[in-house]
């Protein structure tokens, strides 16, 4: 299109004569921009430096016919609305056309103005159906990037076969992309009965709710289950028969990581010590009935916050390293001196301090010699 917005057109014909009246009929509107090629080899030199909205060629022309111009241009330009504009009789030339590429035929002949009239209407649908093919792929074309390029596992299921996937998806399950297309997606569950109990909940949610959200297990290609949490929604509102689009998560580390939590936090009450946890902002998450025990000792303007040690900046900064770190610290409280075992996770994000009055430490040491002793002089 021209920067004025006009339509662009591109008229081949060698009759002076009527590509003059085509001209002026076609710009009287303001709607199209019409340059003039005598020849078809002039409008390849012409095609070579300006990109045309739509192109409109004669057939019979003495260097190259319209054919042969169609196909060439068709080469290297597949896109561009191109009109054949043929005498009568040609029955055979409008068939040819079409199968060549041509986006309409135009026979010569009659009223000018109404032949004129139908030769702008063709070049107006042209164009408004390659812009809107244009605009369509282009949609599609960022789509496709997005839904490739998504983290989580996309995938298009219709008639309980699956008809798309993304990389991620292909990925999570160990398949090539090509490999999953039309298989079964009953085949994906650990066990028929699981696809039948989780299928029946996902068809009662998009009755009702018009989506659905559940957690279930798939198989891997080499036998594995992985937790998944799936969304499911119908391809076109209303219209379940167009096929359900699934979004996977792959949630088997996260469900490790949270029963792994689980089992660890059980540790801390099994201590007679003081025991906190920071999490990764130094905020205090957890602390044990000893931790507490022993602040009441220091009486009530004594916070939990004693417990933490002054460099705690670099031990959040050991939190960013890969592997578990074990450090130890010394913190006075009041009088008293605590002997501190940090452990930093970095998997889990947590800061564990686990402290231990030393004065009660050497009384501990001091009584277990004394037994140590005793028994040796009962041996003797």
């Amino acid at each position: 299109m021209s920067e004025t917005g006009r339509i662009t057109v591109l008229l081949v014909d060698d009759e002076p004569g009527l590509t003059g009246i085509a001209k002026r009929f076609l710009e009287r509107s303001g709607e199209c921009q019409v340059d003039i090629a005598n020849s078809a080899a002039d409008a390849l030199v012409l095609l070579k430096k300006i990109q045309y909205d739509a192109i409109v060629s004669d057939y019979m022309m003495p260097d190259m016919d319209g054919i042969t111009f169609l196909k060439t241009v068709r080469s290297g330009n597949p896109t561009t609305p191109f009109i054949v504009f043929t005498g009568k009789g040609r029955e055979e030339v409008v068939i040819e056309a079409l199968n060549n590429g041509a986006d309409f035929y135009l026979q010569k002949g009659g009223e000018p103005a109404v032949q004129f009239t139908e030769l702008q209407s063709k070049i107006r649908k042209g164009v408004e159906q390659r812009r809107a093919e244009s605009e369509l792929y282009e949609k599609n074309h960022i789509l496709d990037a997005i839904l490739a390029a998504s983290p989580f596992g996309i995938a298009l299921i219709k008639d309980e076969r699956i008809k798309w996937v993304n990389e991620a998806f292909a990925g999570m399950l160990q398949y090539a992309k090509e490999d999953l297309i039309e298989k079964d997606i009953e085949s994906l569950y650990e066990e028929p009965e699981v696809y039948m109990r989780v299928g029946a909940r996902i068809q009662s949610d998009l009755e009702n709710k018009m989506h659905a959200q559940l957690r279930t297990r798939f198989r891997q290609r080499s036998g594995p289950l992985i937790d998944c949490e799936l969304s499911i929604v119908p391809l076109e509102e209303n219209n379940r028969e167009s096929g359900t689009v699934i979004t996977v998560s792959n949630i088997t580390k996260n469900l490790a990581m949270t029963r792994e939590i689980e089992r660890l936090s059980a540790f801390p009450y099994l201590e007679a010590n003081p025991v906190i946890e920071l999490n990764q902002s130094g905020q205090i998450s957890y602390f044990n009935e000893a931790a507490i025990d022993d602040l009441i000792r220091f009486g009530p303007e004594t916070t939990l916050e004693v417990f933490i040690p002054r460099d705690l900046p670099d031990l959040l900064r050991a939190m960013e390293q890969e592997g578990v770190s074990q450090h130890e610290r010394t913190v006075l409280i009041g009088t008293e001196s605590y002997l501190e075992n940090i452990t930093v996770s970095p998997r889990f994000r947590v800061i564990r301090i686990s402290a231990v009055n030393t004065a009660d430490q050497k009384k501990i040491q001091t009584a277990m010699k004394e037994m140590e002793d005793a028994l040796r002089d009962n041996q003797t």
